[in-house]
């Protein structure tokens, strides 16, 4: 086998194909955010417009207001297996979290958010898993600041879009007045 870094490209399917498939996501009842087969559809084509695979779309993108979300896992993907860009953590700490990204081996920029950043936006979950935090939102700051080709539209975590955030798992914590169902 090739040493060659193998890029994960979602299967061309027919729109039926992927009638199809959403009805079989929603059937499994592993999504619990996708209802029904439309709503697994949309999270399945938000992937397929940026090149996540169906599965990883299902898990790492939740429609919060209209715009898809992403999981801090699926950026980091994102620029990782571009071949264009890249990041470096240049501090993490239970304060700050600073990344430098790279375009082409040349330094792109650098994205830091702090404690204090993170205050003033009112992120949820800094006394559990302060790290994690920081790092999903500068790393989403910098994918929009330095990397917008790879996704297209605007970046944005489910945090940053009034989600409750599991903080060590990064997955939606439902509540009663959730706000993908608005």
């Amino acid at each position: 086998m090739s040493n060659e870094l193998v890029k994960i490209m979602p299967i061309e399917m027919s729109f039926a194909d992927t009638q199809n498939l959403g009805a079989i996501l929603v059937k499994s009842g592993y999504f619990q955010d996708a209802r029904d087969a439309a709503q697994a559809i949309v999270k399945v084509l938000a992937g397929r417009e940026i090149g996540i695979p169906s599965i990883a779309s299902m898990t790492g993108c939740r429609i919060i207001k209209g715009n898809p979300t992403w999981s801090a896992n699926v950026l980091a993907a994102l620029v990782k297996r571009s071949g264009k860009y890249n990041y470096h953590v240049k501090e993490m700490s239970p304060t700050i979290c600073c990344i430098t990204f790279t375009e082409n081996g040349e330094l792109a920029g650098e994205s830091s958010f702090s404690l204090d950043d993170a205050k003033k936006a009112g992120t949820q979950n800094l006394d559990k898993f302060p790290r994690n935090m920081l790092f999903a939102r500068a790393l989403s700051n910098g994918v929009k600041w330095f990397c917008p080709d790879l996704t297209i539209s605007a970046i944005y975590t489910p945090e940053e879009m009034g989600a409750f955030v599991d903080a060590e798992t990064g997955e939606i914590i439902p509540t009663v007045d959730d706000p993908q169902t608005e």
